[in-house]
């Protein structure tokens, strides 16, 4: 099997490209950043450099297959519009565009799970549950490319859309870095005490559920599947795991919902400013991400994709405990 994997330079395509190639597939990796895909060449990947806001550079990075899987895209809570819409939608066409041209019908879309948020704890989300109105930029882009390609179904082509929640693991040098710098400091601060429940995923569990995808009968494509550990956690015992994992201090600080919103909508106002950082450290988006419980349901998953995540939230944490450590003795 031929698959071409759109964002490999990045986290979650990274890790892909180097399992599906250990697995034996043909991996076509294209991505942005040449250090990481001269490190994919030196495992035996194919790489072409390439950005999918650029039609010519992402027709370049493909060729015939049997499957692509689409894991570039921006991310974040803060930023422009437009900026999330060039990437994330008209990305994603050109991603389209691409796969017509090389007569390629089988896609696997990495999205997102917040678009589910409301400002309120919600539990056990179905993805037939109803979607707020009310999107952040990441999350309106990322529903509009889901749109996009479901209506293609009309004319032969198949679609997998995932939405994984909180993925950890191997190459993450953003999240857990951050949790183990918060532990340094005099306190570590706890909206609500850190006391919403949350999913998180092992990126072994989600690149499970894509090798799923590729085996899965022709009754699953075309469908929306939520992706997690399914084993929920509050937000205090998350960063706990971490930090007892990596032997650093927990001292936990609680801030009011209230208070941390009226904080970060101090810190977005600031960043408008000529002076001001162009990205503020706290949003009220991630305060409320934080302050709010959000599991998901992935029955849909189990049942058509046959999806059993087979990593704890504690063996993933130790497993990037162990990259971790390994990297830091090569340097």
């Amino acid at each position: 099997m031929k698959v071409i994997i759109t964002g490999a330079t990045g986290f979650i395509g990274r890790n892909l490209a180097e399992a599906l190639h250990h697995d034996g597939l043909e991996v076509i990796a294209t991505g942005q950043s040449l250090k990481v895909g001269k490190k994919l060449e030196q495992k035996g990947i194919t790489f072409v450099p390439g950005d999918i806001r650029y039609p010519d550079q992402t027709d370049n990075a493909f060729s015939p297959a049997d499957c692509v899987i689409h894991c570039a895209g921006k991310a974040g809570d803060w930023g422009k519009f437009t900026d999330f819409h060039m990437i994330n939608f008209m990305g994603t066409n050109n991603v389209i565009q691409s796969c017509a041209r090389h007569e390629i019908n089988k896609l696997i879309f990495v999205s997102t799970p917040s678009i589910y948020y409301t400002g309120r704890d919600r539990i056990n989300i179905l993805e037939s549950d109803p979607i707020p109105k009310k999107q952040f930029a990441y999350g309106k882009t990322k529903l509009m490319a889901e749109k996009n390609l479901l209506e293609l179904a009309k004319k032969g082509f198949k679609t997998i859309i995932l939405r994984p929640r909180a993925v950890y693991g191997r190459y993450d040098n953003t999240f857990v870095p951050r949790i183990l710098a918060m532990s340094e400091k005099k306190a570590f601060p706890l909206v609500n005490n850190g006391s919403a429940l949350v999913d998180i995923t092992c990126i072994d569990n989600f690149i499970g559920a894509i090798k799923d995808c590729l085996s899965a009968p022709d009754d699953a494509w075309n469908e929306i599947y939520n992706i997690s550990n399914s084993e929920p956690v509050t937000v205090r015992e998350w960063f706990l795991l971490i930090l007892n994992i990596f032997n650093r201090p927990f001292r936990p600080k609680n801030i009011p919902y209230p208070v941390a919103g009226m904080i970060a909508g101090m810190m977005e106002g600031l960043s408008l400013l000529p002076f001001g950082n162009k990205m503020p450290s706290m949003t009220r988006f991630s305060v409320g991400y934080m302050a709010r419980s959000m599991t998901l349901s992935i029955e849909k998953a189990k049942q058509k994709l046959n999806y059993s995540p087979q990593i704890s939230n504690k063996q993933g944490f130790e497993d990037y405990k162990k990259w971790r450590t390994e990297i830091y003795t090569q340097t």
